[in-house]
């Protein structure tokens, strides 16, 4: 199996690699049921790391276009609607209406595993969609709780698609120096495990708690990793924790010379002086909607040109499995379940 790379692209690898087999997939030309190369025997064939392709194989499983049996191998497996087995019709060639729901689901689960989901993730919103249609419970009230806001956007933009969830959220220190900011009607507070310890010892509340794991996403640390150690890099955030938290991930991933220097926007500092001798700007995920208007239309225009990571982090499975019961759990209660 041939992999075409083209290294002046700004594309990843494993990206391109993800592309030309999803290309495959879609088009027929890896049917349904066809068994891909192992890992190495794909890195050996085409002169790629082992690494990059295992990369590529783990996206197009957690996208749903493959699946990977241990000890059996890998396995082009139905994700696009148009790529599933129609389903037959009845002998006076009609269709029944369970052959036709069948069909739906299998066009919706398509959709959604092409998009990138797991079959757990597809699941979830399958489960909460119908709580909601079925008029199972109110909307359920988050309070997100975290010390940068930019780590608030990040977290509360995964909770959002959550069917009955509505999300607010605060910052650490305002919470720990004034506990009554918190909404009365919170039915559930979200926060990191990293903020469990000091959150209890000053919160007094009958709320309950739901813990979460984020993780910097594998593209980003792939970034990280790839930016030249004699490089300059430059990290512009709202806050400075956020900034820090950037600052351990590149001593983590990279192995820069020097130390990445961090500005907050909200200093009123000269952007284009501190851009002016930077190889690389990091930026956090939602730095549009977080930084003023002014100072962002001075870092559009500064970093025309020049080399951009955007640091993004993800909530793991096992997280928000554990959050979606924690909110059933809070709809049986109001419903007398």
């Amino acid at each position: 199996m041939q992999i075409t790379i083209d290294t002046k692209r700004s594309l990843p690898v494993y990206e391109q690699i993800v592309s030309q087999l999803t290309a495959d997939i879609q088009q027929g030309v890896l049917p349904v049921g066809a068994k891909l190369p192992t890992v190495r025997a794909l890195a050996n064939q085409n002169g790629l790391a082992i690494g990059t392709v295992r990369q590529a194989y783990d996206t197009l499983q957690r996208r749903g276009f493959i699946v990977m049996h241990q000890g059996r191998g890998t396995f082009v497996r139905p994700t696009a609607p148009e790529r599933l087995a129609p389903i037959p019709a009845s002998s006076d060639g009609t269709q029944s209406r369970k052959q036709r729901a069948i069909q739906a689901v299998d066009r919706a689960l398509g959709e959604i595993l092409a998009l990138g989901l797991s079959p757990q993730e597809a699941r979830i919103f399958f489960d909460l969609r119908l709580r909601e249609v079925e008029e199972m419970g109110p909307v359920i009230k988050l309070g997100v709780i975290d010390c940068s806001p930019e780590a608030l956007v990040e977290i509360c933009g995964q909770i959002a698609p959550l069917p009955n969830v509505e999300a607010s959220s605060y910052l650490l220190d305002d919470v720990l120096r004034q506990p009554d900011l918190l909404a009365s009607d919170l039915d559930l507070l979200v926060l990191t495990t990293t903020h469990l310890a000091p959150l209890t010892e000053r919160l007094d509340t009958e709320q309950p708690l739901a813990t979460v794991v984020m993780s910097l996403s594998p593209d980003t640390a792939a970034q990280l990793a790839r930016i030249p150690r004699d490089a300059q890099v430059g990290i512009f955030c709202k806050s400075q924790r956020f900034g820090s938290l950037i600052q351990r991930a590149c001593a983590r991933y990279s192995r820069l010379d020097t130390s990445p220097q961090v500005m907050r926007w909200d200093k009123g500092a000269d952007i284009a002086t501190f851009l002016q001798d930077m190889d690389v700007l990091i930026l956090p995920t939602a730095y549009e909607s977080l930084c003023p208007p002014g100072e962002l239309a001075q870092l559009k225009e500064a970093i025309q040109g020049l080399k951009t990571v955007i640091y993004h982090f993800e909530m793991d499975q096992g997280s928000l499995l554990s959050l979606t019961n924690q909110i059933q759990q809070v709809l049986n209660t109001r419903l007398g379940a």
